[in-house]
């Protein structure tokens, strides 16, 4: 059963208070409590229901960027200032 997007974002708050120390046991929207575990499942489970709503309604708005970086060892003048033979 896929959840609503309000569910999601309950969800999410109650994650996100665990990881601050708020709460370590928490009641989610259908009445089920939940204890919380250590924190690198936390941030596990964050980032799933962060995805989830991401493309909740089978959109994606995420824009993600790739950066490609170099040292330049090897090209002459890769950097301003670099006079490398």
């Amino acid at each position: 059963m896929a959840l609503t997007l309000q569910q999601l974002q309950a969800n999410l708050d109650s994650i996100n208070q665990q990881i601050a120390g708020v709460v370590s046991k928490a009641r989610s929207p259908d009445g089920k409590e939940v204890t919380y575990r250590p924190m690198a499942e936390l941030l596990l489970a964050k980032g799933n229901i962060e995805e989830q709503i991401r493309t909740y309604g089978g959109k994606s708005d995420s824009k993600s960027t790739l950066a490609e970086h170099s040292r330049g060892y090897g090209h002459r003048g890769a950097y301003p200032g670099d006079h490398r033979s």
